[in-house]
């Protein structure tokens, strides 16, 4: 944390008790500290609420693993298919052929694309996408299908999702300070988000997709949801819990299996060491990282939460906790970098859409001073000059190089998906102007 972080709050349960340590800070402007107290984002680690609350009602009877999505869409809202119907077990087990994000992101939204997304966009996808392969079959990790996975069961109980999630999930076990939308009495306990520079950052809502993502938490109210899996709680959600790690799996990769290869199940992520099972997730925000990780057999959790998005991983510190898997060297400290203004009208010239390969799309738009690329189907994020040319994200490691003409024309740009240090990149080629 001394060289690439802002703060840190661990929370650990095992049969001798629990214990929380927290270090840092919270970058917050009155200075306050950490505790387990304090509210974090969890981002993805929010898929597993999502995964229990579809195992509860498979459980109560209202809905099947195996229904058909469209089953429980509004009248006149339909989901093109491809061989067969996606079910609710496909969009849990990222089977749904679905992509990551949807493709009609408006980079032009405000104040954002996806908080600019609404439920009509969402509609308008469904109607009109068609998934590129047989659902049930290859393993595609999903935003997405999960966020449609939460609203569908919504739909199903007449319920909205957060209202849903807390009374089915939340408050059985005791989870008063985990939510969507905060209170203002929990808005004084969140800390706030940083980039990748430990710069504070906006973390923007996904408030059309917000079941796979969205929840803030605390590591204690997360000890309580470990708590209850690992049996320390009795809880009324006991077999539901024991449903969603049992009733169904799959790889969680996309190529061939080897000994200790994840599995994925209903919301949470499994894998196999030297025996030990554990069941883990983690999540990451503009601004936030976090981890959850137990051990059903030893009755052992984790929980990592830290608010800045540096290459730090937190559910690495606890699959270590939790299992002794050796981490890899701290990463060292990293200078700030540095962005630079440029002017708006080339920006304006970049702006259009460029095509890599066969089927991979690139968007890209000019928003104020700053450039909004869409990699469709995984997203859009900010990027900020580093160069008349060279751009980057401040939240994660994405850069971008136009390639220009001398006489200025834009013909196409270089994707470096992992950073240019990485030595990984793409090359796209320009379609359009706008």
């Amino acid at each position: 944390m001394r060289h690439n972080g802002v703060g840190v709050v661990v929370g650990v349960i095992e049969p001798a008790g629990r214990r929380v340590v927290a270090y840092g800070k919270s970058g917050a402007p009155d200075g306050r500290g950490l505790s387990g107290d304090t509210l974090f984002m969890i981002g993805s680690v929010s898929k597993t609420f999502v995964g229990l609350l579809l195992a509860e009602m498979v459980l109560s009877g209202e809905v099947k693993l195996d229904d058909p999505a469209s089953k429980y869409l509004p009248p006149g809202v339909k989901m093109l298919e491809r061989g067969k119907p996606i079910t609710l077990r496909d969009l849990s087990l990222h089977t749904s052929g679905l992509p990551s994000m949807p493709t009609n992101l408006d980079l032009r939204g405000q104040p954002d694309p996806t908080e600019a997304y609404s439920v009509e966009d969402l509609y308008r996808f469904l109607s009109t996408y068609t998934p590129p392969r047989e659902p049930g079959g290859n393993y595609g990790y999903s935003n997405l299908g999960v966020s449609l996975l939460g609203r569908l069961l919504a739909l199903r109980a007449g319920q909205e999702y957060e209202e849903l999630l807390r009374e089915r999930v939340l408050l059985p076990l005791g989870m008063t300070s985990t939510a969507i939308n905060l209170s203002p009495a929990q808005l004084e306990r969140l800390a706030p988000g940083h980039d990748k520079d430990l710069q504070l950052v906006h973390t923007p809502e996904m408030k059309t997709l917000s079941a796979s993502g969205s929840l803030r938490s605390s590591v204690n109210d997360l000890l309580n949801y470990v708590a209850a899996n690992l049996g320390y709680q009795e809880t009324s959600l006991r077999q539901a819990m024991q449903y969603q790690r049992s009733a169904a799996r799959v790889p969680a990769t996309s190529g061939a299996q080897s000994p200790g290869s994840p599995y994925q199940a209903l919301g949470w992520r499994t894998r196999r060491t030297q025996g030990q099972e554990t069941y883990y997730h983690d999540g990451g925000k503009q601004g936030y990282r976090s981890g959850v990780a137990f051990d059903p057999v030893r009755r052992t959790g984790v929980i990592v939460l830290s608010n800045a998005r540096t290459d730090d991983q937190p559910i690495a510190l606890a699959r270590h906790l939790l299992t002794g898997a050796p981490l890899r060297p701290p990463p060292p400290a990293v200078p700030v970098r540095t962005f630079v203004k440029v002017d708006r009208k080339l920006l304006d010239s970049y702006a259009g859409q460029y095509r890599a390969g066969e089927d991979q799309e690139i968007r890209v738009a000019r928003r104020d001073d700053y450039l909004m690329i869409d990699d469709v189907g995984s997203g859009a994020s900010e990027f900020f000059a580093e160069s008349a040319r060279e751009f980057g994200t401040r939240v994660g490691d994405e850069q971008v190089t136009f390639r220009v003409e001398p006489d200025g024309e834009v013909i196409g740009l270089t994707w470096y998906p992992d950073g240019r240090s990485s030595g990984k990149s793409q090359e796209a080629v320009r379609l359009a102007s706008r």
